[in-house]
């Protein structure tokens, strides 16, 4: 049996509803997520040039995988504006300030700024998050 993007969204579908019907949803555990003593939690903003938006996705899409499964990884999303689709944003948590440091040493993130070179704006840059509860 072949399974396509819409066999596939209507199974997501359908398994999140049996969440739903059993008064479970996502939200409800988001609040109490583990996040260790010493986490760093940061979003990290990349704007691309008009026209290179591709380019600057692809480059960034590269680099989910394997951060990923690094030791200290908690979390690592990228998103794109739905509004302004030049702007990029990665939502990240890190077990410890080591694990973010260690990161900023992997072979896929010293290369990035080479596959970015060239198709970024400034617009972009790192905030810093404390969880408060």
């Amino acid at each position: 049996m072949e399974i396509n993007r819409r066999t596939l969204l209507a199974s997501g579908t359908a398994l999140a509803s049996l969440a739903v019907l059993r008064g479970e949803t996502a939200a409800h555990g988001a609040g109490n997520a583990e996040v260790p003593e010493g986490a760093v939690i940061l979003t990290a903003m990349v704007k691309a040039k008009p026209g290179q938006e591709d380019a600057v996705k692809e480059a960034l899409m590269s680099m989910v995988e394997p951060t990923r499964k690094e030791p200290g990884c908690l979390c690592y999303n990228l998103h794109q504006s739905k509004t302004d689709p030049t702007q990029f944003m990665f939502y990240e948590q890190w077990a410890s300030q080591e694990a973010l440091d260690a990161h900023g040493q992997t072979p896929h993130m010293k290369a990035l700024g080479g596959k970015l070179k060239g198709n970024t704006d400034k617009g972009g840059g790192v905030v810093f998050y404390a969880l408060l509860e």
